[in-house]
Parts: C-alpha cells; sequence; structure tokens
C-alpha cells in the first residue's frame, strides 16, 4: 500500500469531512461529522481528530478523537462527544492489508505521544457495509475488545398487527392497560412542548442520580437547525392532554434505522405504565419513517461487564433482536 499521510483535523476542512463520512465512507453516520460534534461548546474537549491521506491527496479515512486523561496518562479517545467514532473508512478500502497497514500507520502515529487508544467503531447496525474487515484489523494490531449488547426490532415487511404478535404477552397486557387509559401519540415540535418533553426526561434520570447527556438547548438546537432531518421528538398524553411519555429519535439515512436516542416515561401515575404504549407508538413511527430498524439501544454499563437484566427483558418483550457494539483498546510502551 501506498504511503499514508495522518493530518490533524482543522475546522477549514470541515465541509471535506463530512461530505467523506456522509457520502464516500462505509461505516459514518452524521454523529461522525463536524455538524454534529461541533455542537459542544469549544474548550470541551481537546481534539485530536486525524484525517488520513494517500500520497495522491484520496482520503482513504477519518479517526474522529479527542486526547483525554485516564488515571493520570493521557489516551486517543474516540471522539468522546459522540456516542461512537473510531476508524471511518473510505468505502474504497476494502483489502484487509489495506486496513491493516491503516492502523498500523496510526499506531505509529499514537504511540509517540499517548499510553493508550481507544476506539468504539461504528456499529454494524448503523454502518452501510459490514464493519468485520475493520474489526479484524484491529485484533491483529493486538487491540483487547470489549462488547456492548443492543437490542433493534427490524421492520422489513412489518404491520402494526405483526408487530404486536411479536409482543409477549406480558407486554401485550400492560399495552392493553395504557390504551384504556386514553392515551394518544403525536410528534412534539414547539418550544413548550420539548420544554415539557426534557422535564420529563429529567425527572426520570433522577432515579439513577444522573442527568440527560444532552442540555435542552442542545436538543433544541438538534431539532431546530443542526440535525434538522435526523432529530425527531414524540410525545404521548393522557386523556386531559398531559404529557406522561416521550422519546427523542435519531435517523441514521445509510441504514435506515431509527434510534431511541432518550425514552421517559412518567413512572409516578398510579394503576399502569404509559411504558408499554410509547414502545408501540415507537416502533410504529418506524414503520411510519419506513425504517428497515428501530434500534433501542444498549442494556449494559461499564463497557458491556454489567447486562441490566430487567432493561433488555423490557425490550425483549417487544420483540427485539440482538446486537453488539464493539470497544477496542489497546495500551503502549
Amino acid at each position: 500500500m501506498a504511503a499514508l499521510n495522518l493530518v490533524p483535523y482543522a475546522p477549514e476542512w470541515a465541509e471535506r469531512w463530512d461530505r467523506f463520512v456522509m457520502e464516500e465512507s462505509q461505516n459514518g453516520t452524521f454523529l461522525q461529522t463536524r455538524r454534529f460534534l461541533s455542537y459542544h461548546p469549544e474548550g470541551r474537549f481537546q481534539d485530536a481528530s486525524l484525517m488520513v491521506a494517500m500520497d495522491n491527496g484520496e482520503l482513504v479515512a477519518v479517526v474522529p478523537a479527542a486526547e483525554c486523561e485516564v488515571g493520570g496518562e493521557l489516551w486517543y479517545r474516540a471522539h468522546p462527544g459522540s456516542t461512537f467514532g473510531g476508524i471511518v473508512l473510505s468505502k474504497r478500502l476494502l483489502q484487509a492489508d489495506k486496513v491493516i497497514a491503516l492502523v498500523q500507520a496510526l499506531d505509529g502515529r499514537l504511540c509517540q505521544r499517548y499510553r493508550a487508544c481507544e476506539l468504539k467503531i461504528t456499529p454494524a447496525l448503523f454502518a452501510a457495509r459490514p464493519t468485520e474487515l475493520l474489526e479484524y484489523a484491529l485484533f491483529y494490531c493486538d487491540y483487547a475488545q470489549e462488547t456492548e449488547i443492543s437490542a433493534y426490532v427490524p421492520m422489513a415487511g412489518q404491520t402494526p398487527e405483526t408487530l404486536r404478535a411479536r409482543y409477549s404477552a406480558t407486554k401485550r397486557y400492560e399495552l392493553k392497560r395504557a390504551e384504556a387509559q386514553g392515551l394518544t401519540a403525536a410528534w412534539l415540535n414547539g418550544e413548550a412542548e420539548l420544554t415539557a418533553f426534557y422535564d420529563l426526561l429529567s425527572l426520570n434520570m433522577q432515579k439513577f442520580n444522573t442527568v440527560p447527556v444532552h442540555t435542552l438547548a442542545e436538543l433544541t438546537d438538534f431539532a431546530r437547525a443542526r440535525l434538522r432531518e435526523e432529530t425527531r421528538f414524540l410525545g404521548v398524553r393522557d386523556a386531559a392532554g398531559a404529557l406522561v411519555a416521550g422519546a427523542c429519535l435519531f435517523s441514521f439515512a445509510q441504514t435506515r434505522t431509527l434510534h431511541t436516542q432518550y425514552l421517559a416515561s412518567d413512572t409516578r401515575l398510579s394503576g399502569y405504565s404509559p411504558s408499554a404504549f410509547l414502545y408501540d407508538q415507537v416502533l410504529r413511527a418506524g414503520l411510519e419513517l419506513h425504517a428497515s430498524q428501530v434500534s433501542l439501544g444498549t442494556s449494559t454499563f461499564r463497557h458491556g461487564h454489567v447486562l441490566n437484566i430487567g432493561l433488555i427483558q423490557n425490550k425483549e418483550g417487544f420483540g427485539c433482536e440482538h446486537s453488539l457494539n464493539r470497544l477496542f483498546t489497546k495500551r503502549y510502551r
């Protein structure tokens, strides 16, 4: 393989970077574009992203990443401002020796400054092409792997009736109880609606002593400007019109995957829970939007070493199938 040139990303390359990720790569998504990553305020991360080009100037990969301190050591990490990142490869880079050479070139540069490299690559569920070649190249270059389990529901050939037939008896019972309350679902758009959703989400997350990753202002920016084509909010209201559940959904164009970024329901209600109705409406939204699959997210913590049994069982109750998210780590020196 011809020599590779690894060049630090600079803001003047934003348009070229985004065109490569969205149009020329085999595993890029909007989460690795500068359009998305630039929502973070300047100074939040020490960006260390790289662009990889051949001698003739052909761009063959980009690596969205930042340098972070981990246990007193300087690490190179797949961009912490994104759910996943890692190496984003050109559609033309399909030979094992070339992908291995690229990983080796990356290691050769990083080992001079960093103690470790951590890459959370695009899951197969969101990648336009299979990711096995990149995964093998990382294994070949002595990266250790950790694995998260995720859940999704395939949409091909489905109808609202066939979707419901896949639900467990428990979920169908919970859904009937919720429907008996006169619940309705609709897209959320206005400032007051998004604020009500965010308040409900924040209340939901207090149970875990945490807060949403994104602020209300950031989510509003996504929906109205930065990610207008990718972001939607779905709300569930009771018979009196009060918001009792909601979802923030991301659409991934390359694989037509609808992803549940946030799900929230009012757990203070007595006699029923709107959660089953919300899940059902999210899946129906997948049909409405012609999604190939609806991603329900991961059910693990600590890089997959801890499985939330209740959470995965809840998703399995809606007829989900399973996919994997992989994190690769290599220590230098």
